[in-house]
């Protein structure tokens, strides 16, 4: 008996649906509440301009030292929104189950609300408790539609699942911690649970797919010499071993032996990111976009890399990590939404992810980082300059986001690329 062809694990954009003819997207439709990405991604921009702000102000001569607020911020509101905003998103072409309820998005967006409130007022055990309920609406709504057999959702989902349960782990344990239940295992455990568990577990995850797919490379959905498109056996077997070396580097935190951990996630992420986000590759489509998606890779990497290298400057490696490597695919992978579903055509992405908006998202990673080896008080004037442009790049885009997720245009076809 001749085995199955191989079939697309995802379409080429995560809320289009193959044909044989090309790519469709999948037409508006009338609904009580808009779609969540149009909701969910304005907000997400929104709270990592309020996340960095702290630091212009400090900058200026405010009082006070942000760290706590500002990593809440960003992980907890700036990278849940996107994250909620793409999966609810997404979600039909991924499980082939219903789009997103009006009720469902409702939820989270109450939930996220309600801890930006309440982590600008200082109420840590309300903040958490609400960024909990905001991944438990998530998780819920993702598993109400998950199907198994030839419906199954793909392999990188195993990446996915597990991030959303480091998420509920690291909110709810930050709650028990705001409440005085427990102690941290290891200094800013449930941070890190979070940072390095959640988020790491859903870009290594979800940028396997989407960064090849986007970026046009050759055999996008293949993962070199491990498994062609659709062949899920040898898919699975090594995303499991990547999620279990993530969950291995947490555990070596909270054993104390953050060194061990920091070298599992650089191993981790590289394996990833070689074979399976095939960095190695230029990309196939020479474009701001695909230039955008491929260098956050390499931004994750090289920032694991350092951090495992050079323990001085670990906090230095991290924020190469979170702002290259986390902050240019979401500005990458949520410009390519937000055209695409909204029927605005792919050449519309160069007027949402202009030059200006990518050139001040580089300057701000790269004062970041520099910072760490700034001397003396000229770490705050690297903070607040960091932070100045971050918030005019995040600017900059949500002002050419906003007319495009306030209306839908017509829907487009577009041609699929074959693999190569």
């Amino acid at each position: 008996m001749s085995p199955d062809p191989p079939r697309p694990l995802i379409p080429i954009s995560p809320i289009e649906a193959p044909t044989r003819e090309g790519v469709k997207p999948a037409p508006p439709t009338a609904s009580t509440s808009p779609e969540p990405y149009r909701v969910l991604f304005p907000a997400g921009a929104a709270l990592g301009i309020l996340g960095v702000l702290p630091w212009l102000l400090m900058a200026l001569g405010a009082p006070g030292y942000p760290a706590d607020l500002h990593r809440a911020l960003m992980i907890e509101g700036f990278e849940l929104c996107f994250v909620a905003g793409f999966l609810l998103t997404a979600m039909p072409a991924f499980t082939h189950g219903p789009r997103c309820r009006p009720d469902e998005l409702q939820r989270v967006c109450v939930a996220i609300a309600g801890f930006a409130i309440s982590a600008v007022l200082s109420k840590d055990a309300f903040a958490q408790a609400f960024a909990a309920a905001a991944v438990t609406s998530l998780v819920v709504s993702l598993v109400s539609r998950v199907r198994f057999g030839k419906a199954a959702p793909p392999e990188e989902f195993a990446l996915v699942g597990m991030g959303l349960l480091l998420g509920l782990a690291g909110t709810v344990g930050g709650l028990l911690l705001a409440t005085g239940v427990i102690t941290e295992p290891a200094p800013r455990f449930f941070a890190r649970a979070l940072s390095l568990g959640m988020v790491l577990s859903l870009v290594l995850g979800l940028g396997g797919l989407l960064v090849p797919t986007f970026s046009v490379m050759a055999q996008p959905l293949t993962i070199t010499g491990i498994a062609r498109a659709g062949q899920r056996g040898p898919r699975r077997a090594f995303l499991l071993t990547v999620a279990a070396a993530l969950l291995g580097a947490l555990v070596c935190d909270a054993a104390l032996r953050p060194q061990w951990g920091a070298w599992l996630r650089a191993i981790a992420a590289t394996a990833s990111g070689l074979l399976a986000w095939k960095l190695w590759q230029l990309p196939g489509r020479r474009e701001r976009l695909s230039w955008c998606l491929w260098a956050s890779g390499w931004c994750v990497l090289a920032g694991l890399w350092l951090a495992a290298l050079v323990p001085a400057q670990q906090l230095a490696g991290w924020h190469l990590v979170f702002g290259g490597g986390f902050g240019l695919l979401t500005l990458g992978v949520a410009s390519r939404v937000v055209v695409s579903h909204g029927g605005h055509g792919l050449a519309a992405e160069h007027q949402v992810l202009t030059t200006p908006v990518l050139t001040l998202a580089v300057l701000a990673v790269a004062t970041r980082v520099a910072a760490g080896w700034v001397p003396g008080a000229g770490v705050t004037h690297a903070y607040g300059g960091a932070a100045l442009m971050w918030i005019l790049a995040w600017g900059l885009w949500l002002a050419r986001v906003m007319p495009r997720v306030r209306r839908i245009g017509s829907p487009v076809r577009m041609p699929v690329t074959p693999s190569r």
